[in-house]
Formats: structure tokens, sequence, C-alpha cells
């Protein structure tokens, strides 16, 4: 596992055959662990909100979740391609296919704001994942629920930062979580309440345009992806 640096931020290249070797470990371990997926905003984000910073910084592991951030690397001479590339998305499909098969627990912890009933995606993951054994609740009722239904993994979708914060700030509250990810969007995307870009596009690192046709109230998000994010990076190289 390559690990790097992009603007004081640590950032791991991980391949989905490693970091289902590495789910593995950590869920046999005897600690905590808080995985994070790096994207253009975490960087931005990150530059200005230092406890952030220092949550991504010690997380067990990250994953590059965009192209942005492979093309950053790539600028930095970093070798990496978009072949190194583990969305939220597809870290969050590896996780539940290994709890299926090996009977680990699955809290989900959704935005109480979110497009998604809590109730409504029960039904839609339990018929995905007829043999997952899970349980769904928001942010204010994740402890309760977890004292009671005892999950090995903790999947939180309230969008950064303020679910690594969570994570980081409840995690130990929560002693039977042995890995916990915030997938921010990724419900959603399992809901189906939003529909992934093309596959074409997602070659090619388009996913922002194609998210900025289907919601164009996002055009602030995407400058700071891409312009504040662009800028930082040239500024941070050419001042070294």
């Amino acid at each position: 596992m390559e690990e790097y640096n992009l603007l004081g931020v640590k950032i791991n290249s991980v391949s989905e055959q490693l970091a289902k070797e590495l789910l593995i470990s950590c869920l046999n371990s005897d600690s905590q662990h808080q995985i994070a997926t790096i994207n253009p905003e975490f960087i931005v984000e990150a530059q200005t909100n230092e406890k952030f910073k220092q949550v991504l910084n010690n997380v067990s592991f990250s994953t590059i979740d965009s192209t942005g951030v492979v093309f950053a690397l790539q600028f930095y001479g970093h070798k990496v391609s978009l072949g190194d590339r583990l969305t939220g998305v597809r870290l969050t499909q590896i996780i539940l296919d290994l709890a299926s098969k090996r009977n680990y627990k699955v809290l989900f912890c959704l935005y109480p704001q979110g497009f998604t009933s809590p109730e409504k995606f029960f039904i839609i993951i339990k018929n995905k994942y007829p043999e997952l054994d899970f349980q769904v609740c928001t942010q204010d009722e994740a402890r309760l629920k977890a004292d009671t239904f005892q999950p090995e993994i903790l999947l939180v979708g309230l969008g950064a930062p303020l679910q690594e914060l969570w994570i980081d700030e409840h995690l130990t509250q929560m002693p039977s979580v042995k890995v916990a990810v915030g997938v921010g969007g990724t419900f959603d995307f399992l809901a189906g309440t939003k529909t992934r870009a093309p596959k074409f596009m997602r070659s090619f690192g388009l996913e922002w345009l194609w998210r900025l046709i289907l919601q164009p109230n996002r055009i602030k998000r995407i400058y700071r992806a891409i312009v504040v994010f662009l800028y930082l990076t040239i500024k941070n190289k050419l001042k070294k």
C-alpha cells in the first residue's frame, strides 16, 4: 500500500484486492479503524479545517475517491493512474459483499434530511443483499442502535467533513464497531435516488460534469473541487 501526502493530507493507493485484505485484517483486530475516501473537496476543506485534516491523517487507511486526486498526484510526480482509484461507492459494495459472505453486522447511519428515509433504505438494502445482517438509523439513534445491535461495521452517510468528524468523536462509544467509513452520497446511489455517471464518463473522470448536469445547485461544490483545488495544487507546486 503506497502512501502519499497531498497538500498536507495523507492518501493511500489501495487496490480492490488489497482493500478486501485490509478490511478483513481490521475486522479481525482488537482495535477500531476509521477509513476515509479522499476527493478534492476533502483536500480543500482540510486547508482551513485543522481538525478535519487531523482526522484524515489519523485514519487507518484512505482511498483515492476522485480522478482529480489522481491527476494532482501525477502532477507532483507520483506514479499513480486512474486504476488506483477506489471510490466510496465501490468500497461500500466491497464491504457489503464481504459482510454478507462472512456474517459481519452492518449499521447504516443516514442523514436525517437525506433523499431516502431509513425505512425505505432498509427495504432497498434487504432486496439487494438478502443475506446481509444489518440495521438502519439516523445519527441521533446510532449509539443506542449500536448498543443493542452490536455491529462490526459502521457506514456513515452524513457528507464531509461532518461524517469524518462524527465518526472520530463517537466511534469509541460504539465498542463493537471495528470498521467505520464515511461514504458520503453512496447511500443515494444504492437507493437509486441518484444515478451514477455513465461508465465512459467515469472512465474519463467526468463524473463532476454529470453531477452538475443533474444538480446545477452543486456549482459551488464543483467550483471548490475543480477550480480551488487546481489553484491550490499549482500554487503549492510553484512554492516548492
